[in-house]
């Protein structure tokens, strides 16, 4: 064996008998202060989660601090003089106006009293579009007097004529100053109303068409005769000649629009729910 291949399996054999009893002298001599260790890696970063966690969850709570704190400071809520009957009558009267009119009723039921305020139970029932019912209880709630909204039960109306409206319940409990109290704000100021509602989901997209108990021209069943103008004449499903301006009302819609050009009438129909444009013409078959 050459003499630098000697050397070099000393030196290799050397290195592995350092290692290997570095290695067994640090398990032995160190080996509970490494899993002391581990164990208080593991503990440092569980705990490192939950206070990341904490910090996430304050950052939601200061969120909702600030907000709350908002609202509290720009829109200050205020109880009413006393618990006067025509007192609160008149102020939903006030709310009940515009886009927030309701046909409504209202009686009060026992007062809760504590020794500094009261609250007077209030029951309301009727009738309304629904919504101006959303626009009521928005400004109910928004509203600078104090008005808990306990409870709201809606039911939707099935009657034709009526489908957009809803019968409602809706029970209140309204606040108001007891004992001593130096500052009164003299007007308990209304909030304005939510605005334009898009979608009323107590509104059903298909319902039945009614029967036609008016008598009025169904447009399937008649023709187009003559046109003047703003005016167009029609022979119904009975025969009889009518002369409908536009805007006129028509079995299920309406006359909307009159084409001298093209010799046509238009129809705008709601057949249950579903819109239809119908085209009455003078070149039809006859």
């Amino acid at each position: 064996m050459k003499y630098s291949v000697r050397n070099t399996l000393i030196l290799l054999l050397t290195l592995a008998i350092m290692v290997g009893g570095g290695w067994f002298y640090v398990q032995n001599e160190f080996n509970e202060d490494i899993e002391l260790t581990k164990n208080r890696l593991q503990n440092l970063q569980q705990e490192y989660r939950e206070v990341e966690s904490t910090a996430n969850m304050f950052a939601t709570a200061q969120a909702n601090y600030n907000e709350a704190l908002f609202v509290r400071l720009n829109h200050p809520k205020e109880l009413f003089r006393d618990h006067s009957s025509s007192n609160f009558y008149d102020y939903l009267q006030e709310l009940n106006r515009g886009i927030s009119f309701t046909e409504l009723n209202y009686s009060l039921s026992d007062s809760t009293r504590n020794p500094d305020h009261g609250i007077v139970n209030v029951n309301i029932q009727g009738e309304g579009r629904y919504e101006n019912l959303v626009n009521f209880i928005y400004r109910l709630e928004y509203s600078r007097p104090l008005v808990q909204v306990r409870s709201v039960q809606l039911d939707n109306i099935t009657d034709f004529e009526r489908l957009d409206r809803v019968n409602f319940q809706i029970t209140l409990g309204a606040y108001y100053r007891r004992g001593n109290w130096t500052n009164y704000r003299a007007s308990l100021e209304p909030s304005g109303p939510f605005g334009r509602i898009l979608h009323n989901p107590y509104y059903p997209l298909i319902h039945e068409i009614p029967p036609n108990t008016d008598d009025l021209p169904d447009v399937d069943s008649s023709r187009l005769v003559v046109l003047t103008g703003t005016r167009a004449h029609i022979i119904d499903q009975n025969g009889t000649l009518l002369r409908l301006n536009i805007g006129d009302r028509v079995y299920l819609g309406r006359l909307t629009s009159i084409n001298m050009q093209r010799g046509e009438a238009v129809f705008q129909l709601n057949r249950g729910g579903i819109r239809d444009r119908v085209v009455l013409t003078l070149t039809q078959e006859q």
